[in-house]
């Protein structure tokens, strides 16, 4: 199941999580599809989890990222698994991450929200 999310680029990018909800320390497939018919740059690595009221859950211990955005032509997509921390706290959350535009413009998106269960 693909659950898709929002932001400021939602006519640009469908960003979704592969399931509705996950344990602390899960692991969480990401994909972002370029609905555009522009070039995007985008790095799923730099993803990151918000809460609903704005806080951000670090990412697990590990966990580590290369640093270089990847160009996504139109229509093309990319994917990521991502492990939730450990100490994640119950509730919703997001998993948030910014596109690029080819003038060097950065847009925030938002996957739909999902929940996080206690141990």
């Amino acid at each position: 199941m693909i659950v898709s999310g929002c932001g400021g680029g939602l006519e640009r990018v469908a960003f979704a999580t592969d399931q509705l909800s996950y344990r602390p320390g899960g692991r969480v497939g990401l994909t972002l599809v370029n609905t555009s018919a522009l070039n995007l740059g985008i790095n799923l690595c730099l993803s990151r989890v918000v809460s609903e009221d704005g806080k951000t859950a670090g990412p697990a211990d590990g966990e580590s990222c290369v640093l270089e955005p990847q160009t996504l032509e139109p229509g093309a997509r990319v994917d990521a698994r991502k492990t939730l921390s450990p100490s994640i706290a119950a509730g919703m959350w997001r998993y948030e991450t910014t596109i690029r535009l080819a003038n060097g413009a950065g847009e925030t998106v938002l996957t739909a929200p999902f929940a996080v269960g206690s141990n």
